[in-house]
């Protein structure tokens, strides 16, 4: 497929040579230019590699769990709406005169 560039157009992949080339929407594309050739290639997706810290915390908390000690999301929610609300003294109401 041939077509011919123009000044005030961008540079355009047509559809079908996106399906060719596996490339999907929402896809990342790597550019790579040298004089006379563009070369785009679709970039693997990001993934997270948890640090050593994070790795351990997910091992102590998996053995807590298969030990039984974990907290219900119920208990969890009362804890925190209980320790959310301040106690205070009772005092008696302003009456305007």
């Amino acid at each position: 497929m041939t077509t011919v560039s123009r000044a005030e157009a961008e540079l355009v992949v047509p559809r079908n040579l996106q399906r060719k080339a596996g490339i999907k929407p929402g896809d990342r594309l790597k550019f790579s230019v040298a004089p006379g050739t563009i070369t785009i290639n679709v970039m693997s997706p990001a993934t997270y590699k948890p640090t050593k810290a994070e790795l351990a915390a997910i091992r102590k908390g998996e053995a807590e769990a298969a030990r039984g000690e974990f907290v219900t999301l119920t208990d969890l929610l009362h804890d925190l709406e209980h320790n959310r609300r301040k106690r205070s003294a009772k005092t008696a109401r302003k009456v305007s005169r």
